[in-house]
């Protein structure tokens, strides 16, 4: 009869530590030297966690939270593995499939989607944003249109999964969705990391996706000039709603802020700042990074259109479209101002970083501090070296090069 030498052991991984530089936690299960790990979806602070008990420090909600999940597991971990023991039957597959009520052999792509899926939900606004949330949602439901395309039915078992799959997947998305090629990847790169969660998981034994490599391509980032900036700014509307939005989105060139965290944006966000001028203090939606801002004149009159006078209130400043609404519209703005670009919250963004800022002499360090980028890489992506920075900074080349010729 085998003894009892079960070990049941929580740990975090700490170098994979999230942008906020918490660790997740892990569920180690031991026996007869045969080892599973298990992700439990909790994330926390490597210097909040106690080693040696296996705990999260102090009595923070999310402490109590998770020391509650970690408690409950150890219980019904040993519940399960002493019936285990009476029948003279120990296996960690089984033990592990017991626990989570479900015959690892037979769990199906989409529903570890939907697990995944489920998980992520409800951690939005506490780990993750919802934008982020709808990449992975619209991600299931492609699979679901695609798995009974290609073949035939509603479902197919992970285990089935081969690198083919992947492959099929990805041609899909290209030619049946008309997915742009790194559209296309960032799907297939989330669908990676969902399977991932299956070995995590002990599920499955290694990613059948894992060879399947599909680099990003460089592509033109789209962003608007100053004479394009101006047209639409000077342009009037008859529609109030392309108005509003045609205020939102300068606003976002004036302030290199995102969609969702304008939306967020309240009075209380307008504050006096370091130089005794009003600043837009408050934290990126997506990364938790600090964004400290100085009001531009542009974006200060555009503030004024819209009931300041409740300054020190939790309410928001704008009113607010879905995302998808606001592009839509966007677009009827750029035909309207005979602008043969595809319009989007994204492109103000990069117009705050490549027309307003860069091509004025910003550094790109400081731009990355107004956009809240944790690192300058990133602000990269956005401020392109453009021709209206290429042609200033040859200007000042002929300058000094014709001062040193005349000496």
């Amino acid at each position: 009869m085998a003894g009892n030498n079960i070990k049941i052991l929580f740990w975090i991984h700490k170098s994979k530590q999230n942008r906020k530089g918490e660790a997740p936690i892990y569920l180690r299960i031991t026996y007869n030297s045969e080892r599973k790990n298990i992700s439990t979806g909790f994330n926390v602070a490597p210097s909040r966690w106690d080693g040696t008990k296996g705990v999260v420090k102090g009595l923070k909600e999310d402490a109590v939270q998770i020391n509650g999940y970690i408690s409950q597991t150890k219980a019904r971990l040993m519940e399960l593995f002493n019936e285990m023991l009476k029948e003279q039957d120990i296996n960690l597959d089984k033990l592990i499939e017991r626990f989570f009520g479900k015959d690892v052999s037979d769990i199906s792509l989409l529903e570890l989607v939907e697990l995944h899926n489920k998980d992520f939900e409800s951690r939005i606004d506490i780990d993750y944003a919802r934008s982020t949330f709808e990449k992975y949602d619209i991600l299931q439901k492609k699979l679901k249109a695609f798995i009974p395309y290609k073949y035939q039915k509603k479902d197919i078992r992970l285990r089935d999964l081969t690198h083919q799959f992947i492959m099929d997947f990805d041609f899909y998305l290209k030619s049946h969705d008309k997915n742009e090629h790194n559209t296309a990847t960032k799907y297939l790169k989330n669908l990676k990391k969902i399977v991932n969660t299956a070995v995590i998981k002990g599920w499955l034994d290694d990613n059948p996706f894992e060879a399947f490599k599909s680099p990003y391509k460089d592509v033109d980032r789209i962003y608007l000039t100053q004479v394009e900036l101006e047209i639409i700014r000077q342009k009037t509307f008859k529609q109030e709603r392309l108005s509003l939005i045609r205020d939102i989105f300068l606003f976002q060139c004036y302030t290199g802020l995102s969609y969702v965290d304008m939306s967020k944006l309240v009075h209380n966000n307008i504050t006096d700042g370091i130089d005794g001028r009003k600043w837009i203090i408050t934290r990126r939606r997506k990364t938790n990074v600090r964004a400290a801002i100085p009001l531009l004149n542009q974006a200060q009159e555009l503030l004024a259109r819209y009931n300041t006078s409740c300054a020190d209130s939790n309410t928001p400043i704008f009113p607010f479209y879905s995302i998808q609404k606001f592009n839509s519209y966007l677009h009827e703005i750029a035909e309207l101002c005979s602008i043969n670009k595809n319009l989007t919250s994204h492109v103000g963004r990069r117009t705050f970083a490549t027309t307003i800022a860069l091509a004025n002499g910003v550094g790109l360090e400081t731009i990355s501090k107004i956009l809240g980028h944790s690192n300058t890489r990133i602000t990269s992506q956005y401020a392109v070296v453009n021709d209206i920075k290429l042609s200033l900074d040859m200007e000042e080349l002929r300058r000094k090069l014709g001062d040193k010729t005349t000496d």
